[in-house]
């Protein structure tokens, strides 16, 4: 099963329509109504306007939800966005090794499309290294709060 990796122009249009409209964003007001089920943790960078709250709900080791809220370049939202498509419904401690395999991959090292899914449009990220920051900037937020 391919997800676009190989051809240059679908990864791009993955990439903005997760930037343009993400299906795990929301606004700052509807985060402020979030209750106190849903663990947060902000993530930026120093280097870039990324500025990036991640929102999560877990029951019984099992993520049942996860946003985030903030503002962010198209890469770190379109990554963040697939990131928590990808986990919701997934084991916590399943999750740690999800994060392992992205970062291997958006530092360069061999990885499996299959295992990263949609993910796997970031792989050219490590040629560029101003943009290493911005797909991994939710991803870090995401690992501070499975690792809590």
């Amino acid at each position: 099963m391919g997800y676009f990796s190989d051809d240059e122009a679908q990864s791009r249009k993955l990439i903005l329509d997760h930037y343009e409209i993400p299906d795990n964003k929301i606004s700052e007001d509807e985060a402020s109504k979030l209750n106190d089920i849903y663990v947060s943790f902000n993530n930026r960078t120093a280097s870039c306007i990324d500025n990036l709250t991640l929102y999560l709900k877990e029951e019984n080791g099992i993520i049942v939800d996860v946003k985030f809220s903030g503002i962010g370049c198209a890469i770190s939202t379109a990554s963040t966005d697939i990131f928590c498509t990808m986990i919701k419904n997934k084991k916590v401690n399943d999750i740690s090794d999800l994060i392992r395999k992205y970062f291997n991959m958006i530092d360069g090292d061999s990885f499996n499309e299959e295992e990263l899914q949609y993910l796997s449009v970031f792989k050219n990220i490590s040629k560029q290294l101003n943009r290493i920051k911005c797909a991994k900037v939710g991803i870090v937020a995401i690992e501070q709060l499975v690792t809590k």
